[in-house]
């Protein structure tokens, strides 16, 4: 074939730098259900029922990704051609980014934010070169994200120029119909917000899409970072919620949310109606992640404990243990002892001393074995550090197991709503006060999963601390991957609790769904329902280290 257009060409070279296969075909037992309800599809509904009535009795399909690039709705003008669309993976809830089904007019518009036709021999997957396809991007108008793709696909001798100005006002429909539904939702919102005020006594807040509302008491109390926590504190709720907040100030507060509409929601403030009967001296700085393990950690280390300190990498393992253990204490690294190295720090911990083990899940068993029989003989006190799963059965884990006390580090995801604070205080240590997040900043990073969780966050806050020495860093600013606002609502505690468990479990299985729901004792339908309800990408899982 000729040469490819430069953004065929350079869509290829992502996919083969990334590994993907032409010959690949694409799984469709791993399509999830869409979700009817998003404001995406609400506006996008009538729109594509007038395109199919013009489209009817031609062998065209209407394709609508949202912003993960997943199909959600797919409308033929021929029955003819649903049997050859499933045949290619074509079919609703199917993920379509560019490392699954390579160069297209969904996955790599969805990529470069902007409408491409890709036709035939330009497809990077075997599978689809006998298809032309254009796709314009559809952004939502009241954020300015990306919000999704339209497609129109065809067999390549159906392929015409005029596809491109047929989607293009398609597109603006789309999300001329998702401003509408902001601005009902922005009435909504006020009314309540109205209503409330009149009654209420403290701090009221009221968020909408890209709205925030204060009485004259919460303008003179929050901060900007604590519009964000608060905004953390709703998502993944669906009913109302009352809970405990701390204010950057340091102040506690308790904050009842009520669900406004589709997507706004008021936060009442009240104080406590009795103060903590222990409150430290001084306000527990933002930066100190591991604040309220503090008196555990402190109990642990004056009562000579051994301990076990368990969490996901990036949340302060080694921070915590050596806390525990004390400053100046023999440390093995789990990864890479032998039974040789562990001679002098055994020797120097004998006799009631601390041996600090790092990634204990690593060490070898044949090690694992010698340092229980030495721990034993010795008398050593021990302070390990493993991974959630790494200690199941085996020499590892009876070693561990002279470990009664187990302290569990909080995921960054799991606290989405201390986010912004930690985030504050860290660009406040690389680049000074003069140097700040807006709100619309800390409420994209309070949103995103954190996989690397404090190292991954402390990384991103060092690359935005050098791009201004001054003023307000927008999320403009942030590392192109954390620019996209929340996908979805943020979860509570129970939500991300199964959402860890079956997370590590395709990690373990390298992202293979069968596996993981033998493992979980679930079947795959059940997998397959909880993997959509909970929002993971298995596909992005397949990378990670198990």
């Amino acid at each position: 074939m000729s040469a490819l257009r430069p953004e065929i060409a350079q869509s290829w070279q992502r996919l083969s730098s990334a590994g993907l296969d032409p010959a690949a075909c694409l799984d469709t037992g791993a399509a999830v259900e869409p979700d009817p309800g998003t404001r995406l599809r609400r506006a996008a509904g009538p729109v594509l029922t007038a395109l199919e009535g013009h489209l009817r009795g031609s062998r065209f399909a209407l394709v609508l990704a949202d912003r993960e690039t997943r199909l959600v709705d797919i409308r033929l003008g021929s029955p003819e051609l649903e049997p050859v669309l499933q045949s290619v993976g074509v079919v609703p809830g199917m993920l379509f980014t560019e490392r699954v089904s390579g160069t297209n007019s969904v996955a790599t518009v969805a990529e470069l934010r902007r409408g491409i036709a890709v036709v035939g021999a330009e497809h990077y997957l075997e599978s689809l070169k006998r298809f032309a396809c254009y796709g314009v991007p559809i952004r939502d108008p009241l954020t300015g994200r990306h919000a999704g793709v339209l497609d129109i696909t065809c067999l390549t001798a159906d392929a015409s120029p005029l596809l491109r100005p047929f989607l293009l006002g398609a597109a603006q429909q789309i999300a001329d119909g998702m401003l509408a539904e902001a601005r009902g939702s922005h009435r909504r919102v006020l009314a309540a917000f109205e209503a409330a005020r009149l009654r209420a006594t403290g701090p009221l807040v009221a968020f909408g899409p890209d709205l925030v509302l204060t009485n004259d008491a919460a303008a003179d109390l929050l901060q900007p970072v604590d519009h964000a926590a608060l905004q953390a504190l709703r998502h993944g709720r669906p009913g109302p919620v009352r809970t405990e907040v701390e204010l950057a100030s340091g102040e506690g507060m308790v904050a009842r949310v009520e669900p406004v509409g589709a997507g706004g929601f008021l936060v009442e403030l009240e104080r406590p109606e009795r103060p903590p009967a222990v409150r430290a001296a001084a306000p527990v700085p933002d930066r100190d992640w591991h604040a309220e393990l503090r008196p555990r950690i402190r109990r642990y280390r004056a009562e000579q404990a051994n301990v076990l300190v368990l969490g996901e990498p990036g949340t302060g393992r080694t921070t915590a243990a050596t806390e525990l253990a004390g400053a100046g204490v023999p440390v093995l690294a789990g990864a890479h002892v032998t039974v040789a190295d562990t001679d002098v720090p055994l020797a120097e911990a004998t006799g009631g001393g601390t041996l600090l083990v790092e990634d204990a899940h690593l060490l070898a068993p044949a090690v694992a074995a010698h340092l229980a029989r030495e721990v034993d003989r010795r008398g050593v006190r021990l302070v390990l550090t493993a991974g959630l799963d790494g200690l199941t059965a085996g020499e590892t884990a009876a070693f561990a197991a002279r470990c009664p006390v187990r302290l569990e580090l909080p995921t960054v995801r799991s606290r989405r709503d201390r986010v912004p604070a930690l985030a504050g205080a860290l660009l406040r240590e690389r680049a000074g006060p003069a140097v700040r997040f807006t709100t619309g900043a800390l409420r994209t990073l309070a949103a995103h999963d954190w996989p690397g969780n404090l190292r991954e966050l402390a990384t991103v806050v060092g690359y935005v601390a050098g791009r201004r020495s001054a003023g307000d860093l927008t999320e403009a600013d942030l590392p192109p991957g954390y620019r996209e606002g929340p996908r979805e609502p943020v979860p509570g505690a129970l939500w991300q609790a199964e959402r860890d468990a079956i997370v590590r479990c395709l990690e373990s299985c390298r992202g293979n769904k069968v596996h993981a729901a033998r493992r979980l004792g679930i079947s795959r339908t059940t997998l397959y329902r909880r993997i959509r309800e909970l929002h993971i990408d298995p596909e992005a899982l397949r990378e990670r280290p198990a």
